[in-house]
C-alpha cells in the first residue's frame, strides 16, 4: 500500500479499486493454481473449479488437465462426457501424469470415450505404474493389477505390440 501511495499519491485507492474490479471481471489466470480449483470443488463451486482448470489446462498444466478430465469422466459439476474426459486425460498423460495415464488406461479397457483397445490400456497402465513407483506403492500396485486384468484379454500379438510400444518409450516391462 505504501508503495502504491508513493507512486500514485492520493490516487492509489482508485487504482487499487480498478485493479480489484478488473481481476474480478476478467479473472487472475496468472495467480490461479490447480489447488484453487480443488478448493472451489470442495466448496461445491463446480463452475468455478471448471473455469479455473479449463484456463490452466489450455496453458498446458497437466494437473489441471487431469482434474478437468476427472470432472468430465464422473460428471461432477458438468455433463458426463467420456470423449472430453479422454481428451484431457491424454493431454496430461502425454506429460507423464501417472493419474491421467492410469485413468486413460481404464477408459481404453472399457471403450469409454475412446475405442476399446487393450494394447493401449496395457501401455498406459504400465506407464502409470512406472510413474507411481517412486512414491506410492499402493497406486503402483493398482495400476499393475489393471494392466494384468487387461493382459488376460490380449493375444500374443497384442502383447508383442504393447511391448514394442513400451520399448520405443525406453520403458522396461515387468513380467
Amino acid at each position: 500500500m505504501r508503495l502504491l501511495h508513493r507512486a500514485y499519491g492520493s490516487r492509489w485507492r482508485t487504482i487499487a479499486a480498478i485493479c480489484a474490479f478488473a481481476a474480478g471481471m476478467f479473472g487472475c489466470g496468472f495467480d490461479e493454481t490447480p489447488e484453487d480449483g480443488l478448493r472451489a470443488l470442495d466448496k461445491g463451486h463446480y463452475s468455478e473449479a471448471e473455469k479455473i482448470w479449463s484456463e490452466l489446462a489450455q496453458t498446458g498444466n497437466a494437473t489441471a488437465q487431469f482434474n478437468l478430465g476427472r470432472m468430465y469422466e464422473l460428471g461432477v459439476g458438468v455433463v458426463q462426457n467420456y470423449d472430453t474426459a479422454s481428451h484431457w486425460y491424454r493431454k496430461a498423460a502425454m506429460q507423464s501424469n501417472p493419474y491421467a495415464q492410469g485413468n486413460l488406461a481404464v477408459l481404453y479397457a472399457y471403450g469409454r470415450g475412446v475405442p476399446q483397445d487393450f494394447v493401449k490400456s496395457y501401455v498406459w497402465s504400465t506407464l502409470a505404474a512406472a510413474g507411481y513407483s517412486n512414491w506410492s506403492g499402493e497406486l503402483r500396485n493398482s495400476a499393475l493389477r489393471n494392466r494384468d486384468i487387461v493382459a488376460v484379454r490380449m493375444s500374443a500379438a497384442d502383447m508383442h505390440a504393447a511391448q514394442r510400444q513400451l520399448e520405443k518409450m525406453q520403458l522396461k516391462v515387468d513380467p
